[in-house]
């Protein structure tokens, strides 16, 4: 099931009570908010519920994309959503080093992070490589058959997974911007996010799919250095574990709102 037109057509969607404990979705690379139609509707039953486009990306694809004006974005997400309270950030990609650099600005916004596809290290050769490959696909992106190209394999990438048609359709609908998906690499690249991380002492999920070769690893070494960190793995799942495996994540994002950053609350403030 989807939200109504008007809500999928707006750059921030906003759903559940506004009594209810906060939960800020923040998507990854080339994507746009409604990658996360797999899992609003179970988490705005018990949230309130955030999900905006970033800068670059969805219905804010005109916008110039840097951590600085993503943190920005998201901040602006919570005041419009009538957010007082620390919110959960969920962070996929993109979105999970957006979330770290919104926790090491404002740890005061930010109760808890569950960070998927986020655990890397994204200095030294990685910092080159991510780079490189965020510049090619901006220039590729500019050459008509290499963007359908692309937008061909997400296309298809999505049809292989778990979802919904309607939901499929959605995405889709919302935008797959190769573009996006570059600038979201050059933004990350040569930043040290672990350090950030490290600084922050709220509770932080490191959740990656059992396929993620960089990410997954890497959580297992990141986790014990951080003050309050622990790990999951959701099986059968790459990269993109909340699309890949939409049920298992949710279930562990659920699991984690309840049992460690608002213990016994169910939700409600």
């Amino acid at each position: 099931m989807t939200p109504p037109d008007d809500a999928l057509e707006s750059a921030t969607y906003v759903g559940g009570s506004d009594s209810s404990r906060p939960i800020l979705l923040l998507h990854g690379a080339g994507l746009s908010w409604r990658m996360w139609l797999p899992q609003i509707h179970a988490l705005e039953d018990d949230y309130r519920v955030t999900a905006p486009d970033l800068p670059a990306h969805g219905r804010r694809d005109g916008d110039s994309l840097s951590l600085e004006a993503a943190v920005a974005v998201a901040g602006d997400a919570l005041e419009d959503a009538e957010v007082t309270v620390p919110a959960l950030v969920v962070g996929q990609s993109l979105g999970g080093y957006v979330g770290i650099e919104l926790a090491a600005r404002h740890p005061d916004r930010v109760a808890a992070l569950a960070l998927s596809g986020a655990s890397a290290d994204y200095r030294g050769w990685l910092a080159v490589k991510t780079c490189l490959a965020g510049l090619a696909t901006r220039v590729r992106s500019s050459v008509s058959p290499l963007e359908r190209r692309f937008q061909r394999r997400v296309r298809s990438g999505l049809r292989s997974k778990p979802i919904s048609d309607e939901i499929v359709d959605a995405i889709l609908e919302g935008g797959i911007s190769a573009d996006g998906y570059g600038r979201g690499a050059t933004a990350i690249a040569g930043i040290d996010f672990p350090t950030k991380l490290r600084a922050y002492d709220g509770p932080v999920l490191l959740i990656n799919g059992e396929s993620d070769r960089l990410n997954g690893p890497a959580a297992e070494t990141l986790a014990p250095t951080l003050p309050n960190a622990r790990t999951r793995v959701v099986d059968d799942a790459g990269h993109t574990c909340p699309l890949d495996q939409p049920t298992a994540y949710t279930s562990a994002v659920l699991e984690f709102a309840a049992d460690v950053v608002w213990p016994a609350t169910a939700g409600a403030e």
